[in-house]
């Protein structure tokens, strides 16, 4: 079938030397473009070589089926239904067509690629890439070791939040682009910033705001543009507003690499927000296949994805997996994950976790939709249902946790059982169930419970703590808030020692800690809960609080570095959290995990983990000496000095004491 194929583009030469070039490329008859079964199955898209490209895309609504590359249409022919699925049109096109341009034609309508590896800016236009031209010179750095996923302190950084300040110290060229966010040596009055920063700091994963190519800011001349990019146009493709040379395909590419080899060579991991879930718009897709999106709205965006349709979950996936294989990524976090089944999420995890085993990848989300009623919500990606599938090593965002801390999201108030680190008279077994990483009652993945169960995970990593995130109230402004409802000055020294007491709870707690990148530094967004568009004035990291608020930060350093260096902090199943924690609550705001670190090899033989939401107690402690690691809201309070009988146990604090 190759000879034919080579003849036919033979005779199409012979007629534009003539000087009549058909309108169409000379493959007349599908079949002399259907090439013999491949030995490997290839992606849909464009599949790269320099004597020839393949492309195929999925056609379920179109018979006419074309490519145009470079202006010449080729028409495509339907392939038995295989490997790569039913109702797959494919041609192979012979020739060198690196950095060509071209786009799919159904039925007369031009469509994009939902496979694109690389799109020229705000078009339809893909361009046939070949990743070998993107390797790194010298090869990727080895990836940040990772023995178990509790082992993740997740950071959540905007590219362009991260590296715009004036006074970030990075190089100006470098700011709001993808190798500013890895310049190392860059500094404020002495200080650290950047990378650098991150590295003092300790976190093991960056997780990036949306990187891919999205719709918003579409003119490239507009540089003062803002947005998070929660509305995605190609799912595969590095989001050109923060390349440095957007127009150079291979060039592009290659930034995004070296961003992340720099990241694994300062030892931090790289986690990508992806949106899955809904387009730009139904224009993305609608004109491939109305089968694309869901009958309702479920992302509250009115374009939701629909995984069920099993050529849509395998989009999905393989956009995943090229992310993992081409950008040597680390995990993802899934916007709006409620709005698929939680089996299409287990089976993503376990086919990643299968094909990249070596990778200990994260996979994570929120286990919520765009607030859409759902009739098939026993079926989908909730609290009560991702312990069934624990073993794709799959995890959610815990909001019972994050709100029995915090309270309500975006208000000064707080509902009944709320707001333990504001001692509003907090339910405090909401409190000892999100530390002990809401592991269920029963060590039963099947056992049925209620969606929105407190107690949801069959294992630690399946738990994502946190305070605050992009989306509403960061930290700081939900504290300046409740403090303005309570009367209590802006300035009070009790403010910050909230800040410290809501994330030292969450990273003590059982299974992976989240921060939201700059609360270790007091960040605020002057009261914007909904700071998608709202530019650098409100977005960007100003790397002065660095500088005023050392006292906090020093606090985040210090509890991080405890969390690391004892894995009885970190325990990786639902058995050794329910053997080797006992939590007992003795007055109220007060909560007590006495914890048998030998039993998970911890130097801390054992350990006094004490949380109080209420005045400072005189705690009686069990018999015998024990040394004191942390306390007062202050990293140096306590160098282990020695203790007995009683202690005083500061409120709004958390208190940690051991011995070997």
């Amino acid at each position: 079938m190759r000879s034919a194929l080579f003849s036919a583009v033979f005779l199409w030469l012979v007629a534009c030397e003539a000087g009549s070039p058909p309108d169409e490329d000379p493959c007349l008859d599908p079949e002399t473009c259907e090439l013999d079964p491949p030995s490997e199955v290839p992606l849909l898209g464009a599949d790269y070589h320099p004597e020839e490209t393949r492309f195929a895309i999925w056609s379920p609504d179109h018979a006419e089926v074309f490519v145009s590359l470079e202006g010449v249409r080729y028409p495509m022919a339907p392939l038995p239904e295989s490997a790569l699925g039913p109702d797959v049109f494919q041609v192979v096109v012979p020739g060198d067509h690196r950095l060509a341009a071209y786009h799919f034609e159904l039925d007369g309508r031009q469509v994009r690629d939902p496979y694109a590896k690389m799109v020229e800016p705000n078009t339809d236009e893909s361009i046939v890439m070949d990743m070998s031209r993107t390797e790194l010179a010298d090869g990727w750095s080895p990836r940040p070791p990772l023995l178990q996923r509790e082992d993740a302190i997740i950071y959540e950084l905007h590219v362009r939040d991260f590296t715009i300040a004036s006074d970030s110290g990075i190089s100006e060229q470098l700011r709001g682009s993808f190798l500013g966010m890895v310049e190392g040596g860059t500094s404020h009055a002495g200080l650290a910033t950047g990378i650098d920063h991150l590295k003092e700091l300790g976190i093991t994963h960056v997780q990036l705001m949306p990187v891919y190519d999205f719709a918003s800011c579409a003119d490239l001349a507009d540089t003062s543009c803002y947005n998070w990019g929660y509305d995605p146009r190609n799912f595969s493709v590095p989001e050109e507003r923060y390349s440095l040379t957007p127009l150079d395909y291979e060039n592009r590419a290659r930034e995004f690499k070296r961003m992340v080899d720099a990241f694994h060579r300062a030892g931090i991991r790289v986690v990508m927000d992806v949106v899955y879930n809904h387009t730009h718009s139904k224009s993305m897709f609608e004109n491939i296949s109305a089968s694309y999106y869901t009958a309702s709205d479920l992302s509250g965006t009115g374009n939701s994805l629909d995984a069920s349709v099993p050529m849509v979950s395998r989009m999905i996936e393989d956009s995943l997996a090229y992310w993992v294989k081409e950008y040597n990524i680390d995990g993802f976090r899934f916007d709006l994950a409620g709005v698929f089944d939680y089996e299409d999420f287990g089976a993503w995890g376990r086919r990643l976790n299968e094909q990249f085993p070596e990778r200990t990848l994260l996979l994570y989300g929120e286990p919520w939709n765009g607030y859409a009623g759902d009739p098939r919500e026993a079926s989908r990606v909730r609290l009560g249902t991702i312990g069934r599938i624990q073993d794709a090593h799959v995890g959610v965002f815990n909001p019972k946790y994050r709100d029995a801390l915090k309270g309500r999201n975006d208000s000064g108030g707080c509902d009944p059982g709320d707001c333990y680190v504001f001692n509003q008279s907090p339910d405090t077994a909401r409190i000892v169930a999100g530390s002990r990483a809401g592991l269920r009652a029963i060590d039963d993945p099947l056992a049925t419970i209620d969606l929105w169960d407190q107690r949801f995970a069959m294992d630690p990593e399946q738990s994502i703590n946190y305070v605050s995130a992009h989306d509403n109230l960061c930290l700081r402004d939900k504290i300046l808030r409740w403090a303005a409802t309570a009367g209590v000055a802006a300035d009070s020294a009790y403010l910050r020692r909230i800040q410290m007491f809501a994330n030292g709870i969450v990273l003590t707690s059982q299974g992976i800690a989240f921060l939201h990148g700059g609360v270790e530094m007091m960040r605020d967004k002057k009261g914007d809960k909904n700071s998608y568009a709202s530019g650098d004035e409100v977005n960007q990291i100003s790397w002065s609080w660095k500088l005023d608020n050392a006292d906090v930060l020093a606090y985040y350093e210090d509890v991080i570095a405890i969390r690391k260096q004892h894995p009885a902090f970190r325990m990786s199943s639902w058995q050794q959290v329910k053997s080797n924690i006992q939590s007992d609550t003795p007055s109220p705001g007060l909560i007590v995990h006495r914890i048998d670190g030998a039993a998970v090899h911890d130097s801390w033989a054992e350990i006094l983990l004490i949380y109080n939401s209420a005045g400072n107690t005189d705690y009686p402690l069990p018999a015998g000496e024990w040394k004191v690691a942390m306390e007062k809201s202050d990293p140096d309070a306590g160098n282990d000095r020695i203790v007995s009988a009683q202690l005083q146990i500061e409120g709004t604090a958390v208190t940690i004491l051991h011995r070997e």
